[in-house]
């Protein structure tokens, strides 16, 4: 007889946020109200990005001891894009350093996130913002705790823009996948995100995007011990935002 066990609870929160101080709102002439949101920062653009996330995780093991993982991060991702494709675009990626805070039950692991020597990371982005290959992962190093790393933040967190054009209050959704060690096992993270384009705006040099993500979180692992199959479970949600300039990417 195998016996499952509940794991009590998680939660995730994040936050990304990127672009301009924003002018007051003003209406769009009709007809312009849909817009086709594309990556495409020009040669020379520069970006910054600010992040902050917190995972907590809480609960007990199958003898009844307390389990711990919370974590937090926060730091800043430096962008220069670089002569790019049609179909890509090309971008140095630099970082003062993301600091990260992961407390055990037993202990507190805390690290700092960057480059080696200050070098770039060189990648290489689709149309629609999402990762599609990192050429020198080696100048972030290794040994990063619980995956958490600047290409694991790239392509887990990074939002991704819709393939077909979007009008103001429109959504579209992706899911990702994370995995966590812990305790002995992978927790698998699954992160359903949903963004919204709340608000078109005008501005000096074309029309600006204001979007929203919701995420919704579950947290899912198991571990065989023999006659008992030991199942940890739980939920949480986050938020973030983005501004963007849509005629220029």
């Amino acid at each position: 007889m195998r016996s499952r066990h509940l794991f009590l609870s998680a939660a995730l929160a994040l936050a990304l946020a990127a672009g301009p101080v924003l002018p007051a709102a003003q209406d769009l002439p009709a007809g312009q109200d849909k817009i086709a949101l594309r990556f495409g920062p020009a040669e020379g653009t520069g970006l910054n990005y600010s992040l902050s996330s917190v995972v907590n995780v809480d609960g007990k093991n199958f003898l009844g001891i307390d389990l711990g993982l919370n974590a937090d991060s926060r730091g800043e991702i430096r962008f220069v894009a670089k002569p790019s494709g049609r179909d890509t675009v090309r971008a140095d990626l630099t970082s003062p350093g993301i600091d990260v805070n992961i407390r055990l039950p037993e202990k507190v692991i805390s690290q700092k996130l960057g480059t080696t020597q200050g070098q770039p990371l060189e990648v290489v982005f689709n149309r629609t913002g999402r990762v599609e290959t990192i050429r020198n992962p080696e100048v972030v190093g290794s040994g990063n705790p619980f995956n958490i790393s600047i290409p694991q933040i790239l392509r887990d967190y990074f939002p991704s823009f819709p393939v077909n054009p979007v009008g103001r209050g429109e959504s579209w959704s992706e899911d990702r996948r994370l995995s966590i060690p812990f305790q002995g096992l992978d927790l698998q993270v699954n992160l359903a995100i949903t963004y919204t384009l709340d608000d078109i705006l005008p501005a000096d040099d074309g029309r600006l995007a204001l979007i929203s993500a919701v995420y919704r979180v579950t947290v899912a692992g198991s571990k065989d011990l023999g006659d008992t199959q030991g199942v940890f479970e739980g939920e949480g949600s986050g938020a973030g935002s983005l501004q963007v300039h849509a005629d220029r990417g």
